[in-house]
């Protein structure tokens, strides 16, 4: 398909078409609002591209649905397991883009698998979600190592509801494993740092942002928090944006100060800025709009050891069920799944569904340590009217949290 997209008088309009002749009809789509301006640029001439190691045409579909039946009979002989259900999907992402003069391609392969289980032992049920995915071919569904993965953490989730004990709601210090500071780091700085939601066009879709009245510094100094869409193989990459800006890394927190928001041509005037190339569309039919791409939190110098070994009581959560936050991204909640007690520097017995909740500045002002691993998990982040989802990697270090409050879904 095709789209065209200008900008006069403040205005943009945008127009899209499977057939090129229907684009003379420019002005099917305004977009008011824009009478700043826009960052004028010049825009970067360009290609990239991942390859494919494996060609995802190296297998039939046959022999695609084969390895997961494989991996399905494997995984029903866990006895705890009542339900399995499997996503997979490969795409490849070409583009061509001309702004003003200059002349943009990409082309970016992508796989990703997904898998639901249902797993029921000793009278308690729970459901488990697991994802995997990156930029690339049939090589990254080599390196995944399922049937293992899959295995190890149903066997997990087994012995959660098997032995798992209240917690009890207390204040005490909380370890969060790289799932759970890769779901933090989307949701309660990604989301808030697009520039376009600071100013309220996000409003009506999505809600609104706590940096249009917060002020001061909002996390601890060993909190800093990036986006970055130029990790090769990653779910988000791209090297130049939709508006013809290279992409580079966006320090949205540095060292627990607001650094930096999301930007595309058009917000970063309203903040007298430049775009730092954080416009994206989900398709040929969707104007771009200011998305992020892979963002995380800085991992440190620490080992998961260390970490662990000074808390003298807590928790460790290591997966979670559920969360939610809400339209300001500022009151949070994230339910654990699987969940360990923490005593005298040691993991210990399983926790049942803790749950830490708190407000987006302090928990981030609560992170007093972070290890140095850096693990990220595939996503598919939804914003827009009509809806565009575009892929995503989460994901961080495990994070020590001090003194923050854990309440409690099971009393047992």
């Amino acid at each position: 398909g095709y789209s065209v997209r200008y900008y006069k008088d403040g205005v943009l309009y945008f127009s899209s078409s499977h057939r090129l002749e229907d684009l003379k009809n420019v002005n099917e789509y305004k977009v008011p609002g824009w009478e700043g301006g826009y960052d004028d640029t010049e825009p970067k001439d360009g290609e990239y591209e991942i390859k494919e190691v494996k060609p995802f045409d190296l297998m039939s579909v046959e022999e695609k649905v084969s390895y997961f039946k494989g991996l399905y009979d494997s995984i029903k002989e866990i006895p705890s397991v009542v339900s399995i259900t499997f996503s997979y999907s490969e795409s490849v992402e070409e583009k061509e883009i001309i702004v003003n003069n200059a002349k943009i391609r990409g082309r970016v392969p992508r796989l990703y698998v997904g898998v639901s289980l249902v797993i029921k032992e000793n009278n308690r049920t729970a459901t488990a979600f697991y994802e995997q995915g990156g930029s690339g071919g049939l090589e990254l569904l080599d390196k995944m190592n399922l049937e293992e993965f899959i295995n190890e953490k149903a066997r997990a989730v087994t012995e959660v509801l098997r032995k798992g004990k209240s917690f009890g709601e207390r204040v005490t210090d909380v370890v969060l494993s790289n799932m759970l500071s890769g779901i933090m780091a989307h949701e309660s700085v990604g989301h808030p740092f697009e520039a376009d939601r600071v100013l309220g066009r996000e409003f009506a879709q999505a809600g609104f942002s706590y940096l249009n009245s917060f002020k001061g510094k909002i996390g601890s100094d060993v909190v800093t928090v990036i986006d970055d869409p130029t990790i090769l193989g990653s779910g988000g990459f791209y090297k130049i944006d939709d508006e013809g800006i290279e992409a580079r890394p966006k320090y949205l927190i540095k060292d627990g100060n607001v650094n930096e928001l999301l930007h595309d041509r058009f917000s970063s005037v309203k903040f007298n800025t430049k775009s730092n190339g954080s416009a994206r569309s989900a398709g040929f039919d969707r104007e771009p709009l200011i998305r992020m791409s892979n963002t995380f939190f800085k991992p440190g110098n620490m080992s998961f050891d260390e970490l662990i070994e000074d808390v003298k009581e807590g928790v460790y959560i290591k997966s979670y069920m559920e969360w939610n936050i809400d339209d300001m991204r500022l009151g949070q909640r994230y339910v654990g799944l699987e969940a360990y007690e923490i005593k005298n520097g040691e993991i210990g017995e399983p926790v049942l569904f803790p749950v830490l909740q708190g407000k987006t500045y302090e928990l981030l002002r609560s992170i007093d340590a972070v290890d140095n691993t850096l693990v990220f998990y595939p996503g598919t982040c939804g914003k827009g009217d009509p809806d565009q989802g575009v892929p995503v990697w989460l994901g961080g270090p495990n994070m020590r949290l001090r003194n923050v409050r854990i309440k409690v879904m099971v009393n047992e």
